[in-house]
């Protein structure tokens, strides 16, 4: 199999130097390249993290909530089995709420909301379904008012993303379809034989982008063709680079057809270095348009793997630091784990937990601009 060589046009002491176009040429190879290996990078370590989150950090995080769990037992246990002053009251009905609820959210279990009814003032599922239905309101008017468009209650749904997108799409299409009708039905001004001639001018510089990554195909082709090899063996590797060609074509990714060509030595790098001025523009075209769907496509990457360690935007993130983030996860949730259990063994005895109740301060709430006034300037 013919190993993918460097694209690049030279220059040497008897030419003379490279042109704007062929620098751009030069440029634009180097930052796909750049842009390829970062987003195969991102891949493999996304891949290699998606296993090591299932197999190692999932089931500490389930050793971890079962604990927790435990925890709640035994807390309720010597709240109705031992007197407790009003203080350290409160403090218990904190501990036992807080936990079942972040319990409940992550793992539905009927015990635990008994529990948590038992010390809270309001019923779990009343206060979340308020909670459902405040999230559901807000992010309903944000997306009206981001998509122009009005969504009732049977539309939009927070726990149906995916029904959610479908029918917000559905509307948006439904509206852009009235507006281009509307717009129809208005009388349209006449084009200036100015704008005529850009017009054209526009669609023959693109009919010429795809024709010149059609060459290059087609040559590519006609060497290639796996049926007309009459060896067994070269037919098959015919094949597999035919295989090659078909899914960069496929993909407009001029690259790989121009390494592919440079690694049956299709071409020579003196043909790459005498590329015709048009021709290197219309290469050009297809490189920067080819550099823009990977430079988003590793953003889009980029964004899910935020998503799924809850990253901020800001937050510098690379596949190294990825691996890092993972690796404290899992040692985060080692540490929690060692001390729920050193407290479920400390809080057997009621005389211990008293000791540790004295020390312990409820947090103050978090404050939440959405639904709290702001707080007096000082």
């Amino acid at each position: 199999m013919p190993t993918n060589k460097v694209i690049h046009i030279k220059t040497s002491t008897a030419q003379a130097p490279l042109s704007p176009a062929q620098k751009k040429f030069n440029t634009l190879i180097k930052k796909i390249d750049a842009q390829k290996k970062v987003l195969r990078e991102w891949q493999e370590t996304f891949e290699q993290c998606s296993q090591d989150s299932v197999e190692k950090l999932e089931p500490l995080r389930k050793t971890l909530h079962e604990r927790q769990a435990e925890l709640v037992l035994l807390l309720d246990q010597q709240f109705t089995s031992h007197k407790f002053t009003a203080s350290q009251q409160d403090k218990l009905t904190h501990l036992i709420t807080e936990i079942c609820e972040e319990l409940i959210s992550l793992h539905p279990r009927d015990d635990l909301k008994t529990i948590f009814n038992k010390y809270s003032a309001d019923d779990f599922d009343s206060l979340d379904q308020a909670g459902d239905d405040m999230a559901n309101e807000m992010i309903k008017t944000m997306f009206e008012q981001e998509f122009g468009v009005s969504l009732d209650d049977a539309e939009f749904d927070i726990k149906d993303p995916q029904g959610t997108a479908e029918r917000l799409a559905e509307k948006v299409k439904q509206q852009q379809e009235h507006a281009e009708q509307e717009a129809a039905k208005r009388p349209q001004p006449k084009k200036s034989a100015k704008q005529l001639a850009k017009e054209a001018k526009v669609a023959e510089e693109a009919a010429n982008v795809s024709k010149s990554i059609q060459v290059v195909y087609r040559q590519l082709v006609g060497v290639l063709h796996p049926d007309r090899e009459p060896d067994p063996a070269e037919r098959e590797r015919k094949t597999e680079l035919m295989q090659q060609v078909t899914v960069a074509y496929g993909n407009k990714d001029l690259l790989k057809l121009l390494e592919l060509q440079l690694a049956i030595e299709q071409i020579d790098q003196s043909q790459l270095s005498n590329i015709t001025a048009d021709r290197l523009m219309h290469y050009n075209k297809i490189l920067s348009d080819q550099l823009r769907e990977l430079e988003e496509e590793v953003f889009l990457r980029e964004s899910e793997i935020r998503l799924m360690f809850n990253a901020s935007p800001f937050e510098p993130l690379s596949p190294k630091r990825m691996v890092g983030l993972l690796k404290q996860d899992m040692r985060t949730a080692q540490d929690m784990i060692a001390r729920v259990q050193r407290d479920l063994r400390a809080f057997r005895d009621v005389k211990r937990l008293k000791a540790w109740l004295k020390n312990y301060r409820i947090p103050e709430p978090d404050f939440d601009p959405f639904f709290d006034e702001f707080p007096p300037f000082r």
